[in-house]
């Protein structure tokens, strides 16, 4: 051990100067954060994660942002797909500007040894946005991605750059096979992925195949927001299709607690629409009034097999 005492200072939060949180697509994307988008192969990440990219290039708002709109560059590094034969015509059918969307080229980019390239390319871009895609093909051969130590150490090297350059770090995630584990738990490697993101969506399908929806399963900043939708077109554009009213199962075991809930929350469902059509947003009311969440409501009304119908904008539920 070194006999050198390495320096210290303490801080009292008297002193520390509160800032607000610079959002990049409030409440699911902020700057300076980490934000993990995870799913099924297939599920639509990657398209989802470039039309967000087209939209910072060109500063066109996002649909489901709440936020003002960013114009900024870039980094996109995708280890899956071809430049030219795939990425660059996504992007070209989805608007982007491809002179504010680079990626970096060099020999097995990773960030256990490359920390500093990334930074130096973010630094020079100024860049409002770095996606891995996948996450798990940066990680590097000395990491292992189930071994909590190793990736808190990436994290960490992805956080100070997040932070130093007020940059939004998205990683993009496969789902593990574990049948019947909540969804937070299913990213492929360590639960240390997700714990160290500030911000977590679940892109999935939709039971027509042509749907998908996003979930936000884990917000650390600002409350979950409400499940949006959107279609993969044939040009590989987006089309976002506002909120999700399909079924939203996670499949973490329910309390007591919820399961009284959930009880109460079938017998309001069935009476407010036992009539015909109702307004989802009276029946969430409703249970809200009743202390059931909009998670358990969605659960029930999923289990009782209730449709959705959209008519002027507004969501209606029938049996």
């Amino acid at each position: 051990m070194s006999g050198k005492t390495k320096e210290s200072k303490l801080i009292y939060f008297n002193d520390v100067k509160p800032t607000a949180v610079c959002w990049l697509a409030k409440p699911f994307i902020a700057r300076g954060k980490i934000t993990v988008i995870q799913g099924d192969p297939g599920s639509g990440k990657t398209t989802l994660a470039l039309s967000i990219a087209a939209h910072i290039s060109t500063g066109k708002p996002l649909p489901f942002s709440t936020s003002e709109p960013v114009m900024g560059s870039v980094i996109y590094q995708n280890a899956e797909d071809c430049a030219a034969d795939t990425l660059k015509p996504r992007l070209i059918s989805m608007g982007a500007d491809c002179s504010k969307i680079a990626f970096i080229e060099a020999a097995s980019l990773n960030i256990d040894e490359d920390c500093k390239i990334l930074e130096q390319h973010v630094r020079e871009t100024n860049a409002s946005m770095l996606t891995l895609d996948p996450f798990t093909a940066f990680m590097g051969s000395k990491a292992d991605m189930c071994r909590a130590t190793d990736i808190r150490r990436l994290m960490g090297g992805l956080m100070k750059i997040a932070e130093k350059y007020n940059c939004a770090m998205v990683l993009i995630a496969h789902m593990n096979k574990s049948a019947g584990a909540k969804d937070l738990y299913r990213a492929l490697g360590s639960i240390d992925i997700p714990a160290a993101a500030r911000s977590v969506m679940l892109v999935g399908r939709d039971e027509d195949g042509e749907t998908r929806y996003v979930r936000h399963i884990k917000s650390s900043l600002v409350p979950e927001a409400s499940a949006f939708a959107f279609r993969i077109c044939e040009n590989s554009s987006v089309e976002f299709l506002g909120d999700y009213e399909g079924a939203l199962d996670d499949t973490e075991p329910l309390t007591p607690a919820d399961n009284r809930k959930s009880h109460k929350a079938e017998e309001i469902i069935l009476n407010m629409t036992a009539s015909g059509q109702c307004r989802s947003t009276d029946i969430m009311d409703a249970c809200g009034k009743n202390n059931i969440s909009p998670a358990t409501v969605k659960r029930v009304k999923g289990h009782l097999g209730i449709k959705s119908i959209k008519k002027q904008d507004e969501w209606y539920w029938m049996q």
